[in-house]
């Protein structure tokens, strides 16, 4: 019994298989065979001549034999106005796909028709004889091929890198691995490592009155200019009187280095996508420079332990579709004891206070666990938080208050503050106020708590990851106390997509105040408990929004005068 495994999962039917049922819970519960990142993941097809056309013979191929004895499932989405077309006879993929993203339809009635034709194409296709199970990218096509693997999380992820590519190349508008909240009309971006408590600075926040749930995963960022009309904007491209252009993320620089060409031509969209065009001379660039941020997907796709720091996610985690959770052995119930009793209290307490209170949000799928006994309750809790990587597909309007939580793709928020989260229990500090070279060294190196290194904290970036990391690794070895590493990598040549990303980073620190905040407020002698952590956390971020502090620098020692007048609801 000792050596019992925590959880496990259903075996496969076939071992070909690459999806299957789990253990029933939610309205479904997918298996899949790969739950994680392919082994073989491909980014730099196009440095090989021929293979895209290799991989897409095989693809083709393969429809046209399974065409006549298998369902082929091809739809079309908008992801910030980038259409995507996905093709692929996994029912799974399909089913997760066209609930994560707004369809072509929707995003018409909201926005505005989108492209007549896909820009990016996806290929996802299971039982491809011949081919390893892998996920492939090229670039220049803007195409993206997986074979044999079902697991939503990666297609997702390299999509969402694609559509970055374009968005910032085209129209300078920044794709972020991140989550934002607004409180009281000003947003707060998290930008984190896993497992640095970024879903729960997210859903933390929502105690808080007048905040509003805006985005767990990704966000756009644009960033814009005021007009002398009292517009804002954000611009697609520039020409200068001098013959200079510039398109996309290069906009912000050209504009900083021809402040005087009133003659130059731009073109630009306001908050609300209405393109526009205006002379340089109509901007007023004595104005600061502003960060509005606007979600990406319609329908969350969550890791289902979110239900141990916000349980009342249970209620519709029950009532959604699942990826990969597992069942649990008696061990790791008897290890989790107490954090599924938390789990389980804090549900019983919401049923009573919704059945009371007449004002209180009715999640109208509350039923699910009345017909449940107290141990089948906490087996449940207990299977959605014992794999990290256990998936929902979450509509977050029907967790929150629908007035609390950003519907429309295209609703701005206005970005107050960026917080970089870190959880490193060495350092005391607790919340810091970052200059622009602390700010980019952190991105640059994105090292997450188990040290591996992630560029800008972002693994979805559709980009050769190790050519990349590469450059910046030999600009760590020249760097200094009197050479800072951002200071080396402004001088280094390096690759456009380098060039994007940390170009527009620059942008938004001129945007917003940017902090870096430690969440290891466990350490506090003080603090008796993971949720007391987290509750001080929330206190210390949602004072920052409120203040937007400049030079700030709390530690360990000193951050509870700090929190303290917003704990409790104080300060809101």
């Amino acid at each position: 019994m000792a050596d019992e495994t925590p959880y496990s999962f259903p075996p496969a039917p076939t071992p070909d298989a690459s999806e299957w049922p789990g253990s029933p819970i939610g309205v479904s519960n997918t298996i899949t065979r790969t739950k994680g990142r392919t082994a073989v993941h491909n980014k730099t097809v196009d440095q090989t001549p021929g293979l895209l056309e290799k991989l897409l013979k095989s693809a083709h191929d393969h429809l046209g034999r399974i065409s006549s004895q298998q369902e082929i499932f091809e739809h079309d989405v908008a992801i910030h106005g980038i259409r995507v077309r996905a093709t692929t006879n996994s029912r799974h993929l399909f089913d997760f796909w066209k609930d994560n993203w707004f369809g072509v339809d929707e995003w018409a009635g909201l926005v505005g028709t989108p492209p007549a034709e896909p820009r990016i194409k996806v290929y996802a296709l299971l039982g491809v004889e011949g081919e390893q199970e892998a996920a492939y990218y090229s670039h220049a096509t803007d195409t993206i091929v997986f074979f044999n693997t079902s697991y939503y999380g990666q297609l997702k992820s390299w999509v969402l890198g694609a559509v970055g590519r374009i968005l910032a190349s085209e129209f300078g508008i920044h794709s972020i691995h991140g989550a934002c909240v607004e409180k009281a009309g000003k947003g707060v971006l998290y930008i984190a490592p896993t497992g640095t408590g970024k879903s729960t600075s997210s859903y933390g926040l929502m105690s808080y009155p007048k905040t509003r749930f805006h985005s767990d995963d990704w966000v756009y960022v644009r960033y814009t200019y005021r007009t002398r009309g009292g517009k804002r904007v954000f611009l697609l491209s520039a020409a200068g009187s001098d013959g200079s252009k510039a398109r996309g993320y290069e906009v912000y620089r050209w504009v900083e280095a021809h402040p005087g060409d009133g003659r130059a031509c731009l073109t630009a969209m306001t908050l609300d996508n209405r393109p526009l065009e205006l002379a340089l001379a109509d901007l007023d660039l004595s104005q600061p420079i502003e960060a509005y941020a606007y979600t990406s997907e319609k329908v969350f796709y969550l890791r289902t332990n979110l239900v141990e720091n916000y349980p009342l996610a249970a209620f519709e985690i029950a009532s959604s579709k699942e990826e990969n959770v597992p069942d649990v052995s008696g061990v790791f119930m008897e290890q989790k004891r107490e954090v599924i009793q938390n789990v389980v209290r804090d549900l019983a307490e919401a049923v009573i206070q919704r059945a009371f209170s007449p004002g209180a949000a009715r999640n109208p799928h509350s039923p699910v666990f009345q017909n449940l006994s107290t141990s089948e309750l906490k087996r449940a809790m207990a299977r959605l938080i014992a794999f990290d990587n256990a998936r929902s597909m979450l509509d977050m309007s029907r967790v929150l208050p629908p007035e609390r939580v950003y519907q429309n793709p295209m609703e701005p928020v206005k970005l107050a503050a960026v917080m970089l989260l870190r959880r490193n229990k060495q350092d005391p500090t607790v919340l810091a106020h970052l200059p622009l070279e602390s700010f980019m060294e952190r991105l640059l190196i994105g090292e997450t708590p188990d040290g591996k290194r992630e560029t800008a904290y972002n693994a979805y970036r559709g980009v050769d990851d190790q050519a990349e990391r590469a450059l910046i690794g030999g600009l760590e070895k020249q760097a200094s106390p009197t050479r800072p590493l951002y200071t080396l990598f402004s001088a280094a040549s390096r690759p456009a997509s380098l060039d994007e990303e940390f170009e527009l980073f620059r942008v938004m620190h001129q945007a917003a105040r940017c902090y870096d905040l430690n969440t290891t407020l466990e350490r506090d002698p003080a603090v008796h408990s993971k949720r007391e952590a987290v509750e001080r956390t929330m206190a210390v971020i949602a004072r920052t929004l409120d203040e937007e502090p400049r030079g700030v620098a709390l530690t360990l020692e000193d951050y509870g005068r700090y929190a303290k007048p917003y704990l409790f609801g104080g300060g809101c």
